[in-house]
């Protein structure tokens, strides 16, 4: 399984959230960690994690079934509605 830190990278760069060189800047000043990665999409999106994110704006951003899965989200809360 793909580290948690590095599908937060991902999620980050590929949904234009910031660039690699602004993920490179903070992460190198804070720290490659999840709390440095999920303050990335606090300044940007005003979502503290990628939970709260798929809460509140699921279709607004791609989420990696991976992304998803490493925070037990997705559409299997939604299975209960068949």
């Amino acid at each position: 399984m793909e580290k948690l830190e590095n599908l937060l990278y991902n999620f980050i760069v590929d949904n234009e959230i910031a660039t690699a060189d602004e993920v490179s800047l903070v992460t190198n000043i804070n720290g490659y960690n999840e709390e440095t990665l999920n303050d990335i999409i606090w300044c940007r999106c005003g979502y503290h994690d990628v939970p709260q994110l798929w809460d509140c704006e699921p279709d607004g951003y791609f989420f990696t079934e991976a992304l998803l899965s490493a925070y037990d989200l997705g559409e299997d809360e939604t299975e209960e509605d068949d």
